[in-house]
């Protein structure tokens, strides 16, 4: 080959390899071409490339050329069939292998039978084979065949070097651009997928790059935005500003780096807020410098920050404003937090008590080595409600512990609140005594009426006696002062043992007793009213197990209002101007109570208002009438006494109040 063919074919391989350069192509492609180019001069009849299969026992033909009449796809057919397989006998496996090229001068140097049978057919006398390397990466190889005996010259394998190692550059450097579109394919993939913003910014502050996410949070598309003023599509008018001169800074080198919060206007004018973080880049691939800044949408979870920062302080105020001690214990027993009740309670400073075991709080302490039921019941995160003492709250508590569900919070903990027993015990006590005291005040008139009867009696037959001393009728006499004496004296003994403050402690009872003392005081105002009592007890009643004087005090009250509901809807005398009182025994589950039911003929009450008749300072009466605490005192001692106090009425027809009283029979 003349110098000036070598050259043409040298410049056509280096113009191919420059055109390929940065082009994403296949290297088959590529290698093709360049065997095209080889094939140009014409002492070479047939020239094939291929390259090592994965698990190097053969060689895959890629593109097989010839000079000879014989069709391109025949061509392949007849080097897959002959000089394919890596044996030594193979100068294209010879090659691989030793990684320099071989070179047969003549026919006659072939071992292989199957390379004389393709020379038969092509024509060509010597060959050459040419492992395509660079970098110790291997592309293939490269079978030169000539038509001449002692081709391959000298100068004609120098050259030939020079050709294969431009090759193997070519392939290389192509290599190396498939990669790297890949690896920025990947990457562009990861900037569109990822859940934040990323912009890039040029020097002079215009938009080179928007990726997918930038596009879902502002509205705008990429060819929307490029070459735009970065501030105008990312800043709402009131941070421009401010955030203008933060990035200047960095893109002046005043600083590599930063980070900042801004309020971003979408493209449909609303407000999202963005987390910014700004770093100074170069775009290696453009030569240029700029920003790059990576940004994520924290509007939701400001709102989110601004509903718990709400919630906490509601919290904080709802736990601060309850009147009893509240206390947040953690499951191993310190108090995390507590309420400014419990520090008054426990006469102790927050430091005192935050911090602190709970047991050393509440009890004082427990002696050496003993369990603290307290805290084994904390531990155990059960929901419980006990009456006990708390030695360091100093008195008698109604105690609450109720574990808290904590989310996505490796620390449990429980809600303790303590109601004080001891003074509410004192306030009920107080109640119930103003209300026994207004129950006498109201009784007053009507005893103070029914003793002046029997007074004048006795005053009337003792004016007899003295008059007439030893007259017939004086024996006689005597004995109805005697009876008139004791009518005066059971009436005042009933309304002292009302009145008297007495200890509050159950006992057996007949509940015709209790009711027998309750319509004794009550009678002359029922007569003086014009009410009929309609008393049906059956002749045997069990005794009832309860406070006598309380359940007392709630007859009376029921007795009370019936008279009033009756006065209220009767006038004057009426036949339907009565209260019956019926007794039983019922049963609630396996227990057995004593049932009492006063029912009047009164005004009845609203069918929406008999729920609330029980609720503390609630009356039906007009102002200044009631104090509304009857009821509801008397629904509290029927529970105390372990009974059912129940009301049933019908508007502008009756009222029915309903005590069931535990009996003490099994």
């Amino acid at each position: 080959m003349n110098f000036s063919r070598r050259n043409e074919i040298l410049l056509a391989i280096n113009e191919l390899a420059a055109s390929e350069s940065g082009e994403v192509t296949g290297q088959d492609k590529l290698l093709e071409k360049c065997c095209n180019i080889i094939m140009q001069n014409q002492e070479y009849c047939l020239l094939w490339a291929g390259k090592r299969d994965d698990d190097g026992t053969a060689i895959t033909p890629l593109v097989a050329l010839t000079s000879a009449n014989i069709p391109e796809r025949d061509c392949m057919v007849l080097v897959e069939q002959v000089i394919t397989d890596m044996d030594e006998e193979n100068p294209a496996a010879q090659a691989l292998l030793s990684g320099t090229h071989v070179i047969y001068q003549r026919i006659e140097e072939f071992e292989s039978d199957a390379l004389r049978d393709i020379s038969e057919k092509t024509g060509f006398k010597s060959c050459s084979a040419w492992p395509l390397k660079h970098k110790e990466k291997e592309f293939g190889v490269i079978n030169i065949h000539s038509e001449k005996v002692n081709c391959f010259t000298k100068e004609e394998i120098s050259f030939l070097k020079t050709v294969i190692a431009d090759i193997a550059l070519a392939l290389y450097s192509q290599d190396m651009t498939n990669r790297m579109q890949v690896e920025r394919d990947f990457n562009r993939e990861i900037v569109d997928t990822m859940q934040a913003l990323l912009i890039s910014i040029s020097p002079c502050g215009r938009i080179l790059s928007f990726n997918q996410k930038a596009e879902e949070v502002t509205g705008y598309k990429e060819s929307e935005v490029v070459d735009r003023y970065w501030v105008d599509i990312l800043m709402a008018d009131e941070h421009r500003k401010a955030n203008q001169q933060l990035l200047s800074n960095v893109l002046k080198g005043e600083k590599y780096q930063t980070n900042f919060e801004s309020c971003l206007l979408t493209k449909d004018e609303q407000n999202r807020f963005i987390s910014w973080h700004a770093s100074f880049r170069q775009n290696l691939e453009k030569g240029k410098l700029g920003l790059v800044l990576f940004g994520i949408d924290v509007t939701e979870q400001r709102q989110v920050d601004s509903d718990l920062t709400r919630a906490i302080a509601q919290w904080e105020n709802i736990f601060s404003a309850i009147q009893d001690p509240a206390l947040l214990v953690s499951t191993d027993s310190v108090i995390l937090d507590a309420n400014p009740a419990t520090f008054t309670a426990a006469r102790k400073s927050r430091s005192e008590v935050v911090g602190h075991k709970i047991c050393d709080i509440l009890h004082l302490g427990r002696a050496e080595g003993a369990p603290c039921p307290l805290e084994k019941l904390i531990r155990s995160r059960q929901s419980r409600i006990l009456e006990t003492e708390l030695r360091g709250l100093h008195g008698n508590y109604l105690l609450t512990v109720s574990p808290l569900q904590m989310k996505n919070c490796s620390q449990e903990a429980a809600l303790l609140v303590a109601r004080d027993l001891t003074e509410e015990a004192k306030m009920k006590a107080e109640a119930m005594r103003a209300a026994q005291l207004a129950s006498v005040g109201e009784l007053a008139a009507g005893v103070a009426h029914e003793v002046n009867n029997p007074i004048n009696g006795i005053i009337n037959y003792a004016q007899i006696i003295l008059d007439a001393p030893d007259g017939p009728e004086s024996p006689d006499l005597l004995k109805r002062i005697i009876k008139e004496g004791k009518r005066i004296a059971s009436i005042v003994s009933n309304l002292l043992d009302f009145s008297r403050r007495h200890e509050e402690s159950p006992e057996d009872v007949s509940i015709q007793t209790i009711l027998n003392s309750c319509l004794e005081l009550v009678s002359h105002r029922f007569k003086k009213d014009m009410i009929l009592l309609d008393t049906k007890l059956p002749d045997y009643l069990p005794p009832v197990y309860c406070n006598s004087q309380q359940i007392q005090q709630v007859l009376l009250n029921i007795l009370s209002n019936a008279r009033y509901a009756l006065n209220d809807r009767f006038t004057g005398q009426d036949p339907q101007k009565k209260l019956t009182i019926t007794g039983s025994q019922v049963q609630h589950g396996e227990k057995k109570f004593v049932r009492l039911v006063l029912t009047d003929n009164g005004t009845g009450i609203e069918q929406d208002l008999i729920d609330r008749v029980f609720d503390p300072f609630y009356s039906s009466k007009p102002k200044g009438e009631g104090t509304g605490l009857g009821l509801s005192i008397s629904h509290g001692i029927i529970q105390d006494n372990k009974g059912y106090l129940r009301i049933k009425s019908k508007l502008g027809s009756s009222t029915s109040l309903i005590v069931d009283l535990p009996t003490i029979e099994p």
